[in-house]
């Protein structure tokens, strides 16, 4: 009898797991569920919030592809030669295409909108109005985002079906829960970290070691770096160094679009993965991030959150002490 019921239970639990595995989203539900971080990115980038979230439910089948939930990457992007990250193979227009394989679908949302909103074949778009989206459908199709013909029209039905153009007028306030991100930045990391007698590093007093035309070159960390001076921007910056927006912004872990102070450190090299050997932890200051501790240091910021098992969002309290080097980090 015993045996019987063991049995019974088992096979009541595999049921149960083949059926959780087998649910699939609606495409109401993912509308439901990203249409907010969709609007976030529209006030973000320029592009509007009906656009991305067809594009999503078409690329993802509604979050359900097997490249959408193996990866997390919801709009098929392929990796080219500029990404960095992990890879998945998948048959697509040939057979074993590289793509993009994301932590959280919330960076495949960034992406795409960084990948659109940093490519030059897509610069076009952003002249239509963000109400506009039968224009930004067939302007997709123009600039070679999708090879099927059919593309404007799949995304037109989807936008008219499920009215996303609501969501073009919207504004991330009028929606009532929180988004990964915003949850993140209300986390205070509070490390337990020892107080460094090491003051922090300085980069803008640092010697220049080149010049390019009357531009000063300087070094932090063993990467190059300049600052930016009166009436320069990511652009003059860009074209100056013949280095491609999309990697000035990814370089120094700024958002894309965002404007950039006069004496900013910007890296036009990548940083590196960890910090010289002299920095261990570092106390933090009024009005310290990870994205600004990442440019005194000159490492990667999800590398300082991922040390301090936080994320590159998350709030830092003034005086607590962060490890900045790996081999300093210990648990209890």
């Amino acid at each position: 009898m015993k045996r019987i019921i063991s049995f019974l239970t088992l096979f009541l639990s595999i049921c149960t797991l083949a059926s959780a595995q087998n649910a699939k989203m609606s495409r109401e539900e993912y509308i439901e569920k990203y249409a907010k971080l969709a609007v976030q990115e529209m006030h973000r980038t320029g592009i509007p919030a009906s656009i991305t979230l067809a594009q999503a439910c078409l690329e993802s089948s509604n979050g359900n592809s097997e490249l959408s939930v193996a990866s997390n990457n919801h709009f098929g992007i392929k990796c080219h030669s500029s990404w960095q990250g992990k890879r998945i193979y998948h048959d697509d227009d040939a057979k074993g295409e590289c793509f993009r394989v994301y932590n959280e679908v919330y960076d495949s949302y960034i992406d795409h909108s960084n990948f659109l909103r940093n490519g030059q074949r897509y610069a076009f778009l952003f002249e239509f109005d963000k109400n506009d989206f039968t224009s930004w459908a067939y302007g997709l199709k123009k600039a070679g985002y999708a090879t099927n013909p059919e593309y404007p029209k799949l995304l037109i039905k989807i936008i008219e079906d499920f009215q996303l153009y609501k969501y073009d007028s919207m504004t991330p306030e009028q929606f009532k829960e929180k988004t990964r991100q915003e949850k993140e930045a209300e986390v205070v990391v509070k490390t337990k970290a020892p107080s460094s007698s090491v003051e922090p590093p300085t980069p803008w007093t640092n010697e220049s070691v080149a010049t390019k035309g009357e531009k000063k070159i300087y070094k932090n960390n063993g990467k190059k770096f300049v600052i930016l001076e009166k009436n320069e921007t990511i652009y003059s910056i860009s074209r100056r160094f013949s280095i491609p927006m999309w990697k000035l912004y990814a370089f120094n872990d700024f958002k894309a679009g965002e404007t950039i102070p006069e004496g900013s450190v910007v890296y036009i090299e990548q940083k590196a993965l960890r910090t010289e050997k002299k920095y261990e932890t570092h106390t933090v200051r009024e009005g310290e991030t990870f994205y600004s501790i990442s440019q005194l240091y000159g490492v990667k910021a999800n590398r300082l959150a991922k040390l301090n098992k936080a994320t590159p969002e998350n709030s830092l309290e003034k005086g607590t002490n962060i490890y900045v080097r790996k081999y300093a980090f210990k648990t209890e």
